[in-house]
């Protein structure tokens, strides 16, 4: 195959999808007309061994359930924007190097890149399903790379064998005591007993991360409170807006209802300016909520510095230093996520006030 050309030439496809059918299907298609085959109505699609070096093909299979399409030549995960109801996918045996492009998988539940050339766990943010997830035999080096994971609450199977960090003994206490919902890793059984294990081997640790999942869980009941007060302002402007747009339509004196409609519209700045103050004052606290987070944090850094005997303090100096240097490292990056998500979701949601102010102008001039 033409390497440069497309990955994957039409017709090329077309027989691959043959192969994928039953005799019944096969019969359907007319005396096998690749025509008749519509990408849209696939549900499964294995593709394996192919060569394929792109995946510019396949963004028309947008019914797709399953996609299998390992052990090719795929450099880039692409073109999986419309694939929104893909929940398994296996992109293993190729030569990735970046976990990127699947922003629009939120379905997904089953992730293969096992066998490919990554060194960094990011990208993934998105897929909240996520329940099995095979990252061996790649170029993750620091077992510290795992945590990013730990955002993926339902997250059952991991896989990690082959990777430089599984040169450690230790990866299986690793994973239990940061992951609590991983039950399977590389095929180990991960009990209790092990759990209980892992969870004093590496207690020191593992407080660091309590103050960063309080802050999560202030941050989901502080923005829950503001949803409701917001639902509460926009239900007690609906009904008298709908009874007065119902007036405006019977009457037939212009000069009332332009009165009608101008009381109508200075109604409608009350509420933006409502809305708007509110997100201003939730903007406040979750940034209120961040600084808390950080010296909470902070906090736990220096008592678990001070906590040590004098003597062993002198004899652990260095390491306790860099211990120190890597936590703060991490607060500042956890604190600039943080900010930036937040700042992210801020523009969104003044956004969406703006464009339901002017729909509500436009129903509003439309009776005039």
């Amino acid at each position: 195959m033409d390497s440069d050309s497309s990955s994957m030439d039409e017709e090329f496809l077309q027989e691959a999808l043959v192969e994928q059918l039953t005799e019944n299907e096969k019969r359907a298609l007319h005396k096998y007309s690749l025509e008749s085959l519509h990408h849209s109505e696939f549900i499964t699609l294995v593709l394996e061994f192919k060569d394929i070096m792109k995946m510019d093909f396949i963004h028309d299979f947008t019914s797709l359930v399953r996609l299998d399409l390992n052990n090719n030549l795929i450099e880039k995960i692409w073109g999986l924007d419309h694939l929104t109801n893909l929940t398994w996918l296996n992109l293993s045996c190729n030569r990735i190097k970046n976990i990127e492009g699947l922003e629009s998988l939120k379905k997904l539940e089953l992730l293969n890149l096992a066998y490919n050339q990554i060194s960094l766990l990011n990208n993934m943010d998105t897929l909240e399903n996520l329940s099995h997830f095979f990252i061996s035999k790649n170029l993750i080096r620091r077992t510290d790379t795992l945590l990013y994971l730990r955002r993926f609450k339902s997250l059952f199977k991991l896989s990690i064998a082959g990777n430089p960090l599984t040169e450690k003994d230790d990866r299986s206490l690793y994973v239990a005591a940061f992951f609590p919902n991983v039950t399977l890793l590389d095929n180990i059984l991960i009990g209790q007993k092990m759990r209980d294990e892992a969870i004093i081997k590496y207690q020191i640790e593992l407080k660091k991360f309590r103050p960063e999942e309080l802050q999560a869980q202030n941050q989901i009941e502080t923005e829950t409170y503001y949803q409701q007060r917001a639902s509460q302002i926009l239900a007690d402007f609906d009904k008298p807006d709908i009874q007065r747009r119902i007036e405006i339509k019977k009457l037939e004196d212009p000069e009332l209802k332009k009165i009608k409609i101008n009381k109508g519209s200075d109604e409608i700045s009350q509420l933006c300016e409502s809305l708007l103050n509110m997100e201003f004052e939730l903007v406040g606290n979750l940034d209120c909520n961040i600084k808390l987070l950080e010296s909470s944090i902070s906090e736990i850094v220096f008592t678990s510095k001070d906590s040590a005997s004098h003597n062993d303090l002198l004899e652990t100096i260095n390491e306790t230093e860099n211990q120190v240097t890597r936590v703060n490292d991490s607060k500042a990056a956890l604190i600039k996520e943080l900010q930036d998500k937040e700042e992210q979701r801020n523009r969104v949601r003044i956004s969406d006030i703006h464009r339901y102010v002017d729909y509500l102008r436009k129903q509003l001039k439309d009776l005039d």
